[in-house]
C-alpha cells in the first residue's frame, strides 16, 4: 500500500507576512465576526430568561 502525503494535506503553508502586518491569518470575512458578535447578547438574555422561569 503506498501512501501519498498530497492526500492528507488539505492547505499549504501559511505564507509569511510582515509583523505589522493585521490581516486574519485564515481571511474569515468580517460579517460572520459581526455577526457572532450581535449573536452574543441575545443568547445571554435567552439564557437568562430560561434561568428565571
Amino acid at each position: 500500500m503506498r501512501v501519498v502525503l498530497s492526500h492528507y494535506v488539505t492547505r499549504g503553508r501559511v505564507s509569511v507576512h510582515a509583523a505589522n502586518d493585521n490581516r486574519p491569518v485564515d481571511g474569515l470575512p468580517i460579517w460572520r465576526m459581526a455577526l457572532a458578535v450581535s449573536a452574543v447578547p441575545i443568547v445571554s438574555v435567552l439564557l437568562i430568561l430560561s434561568i428565571l422561569m
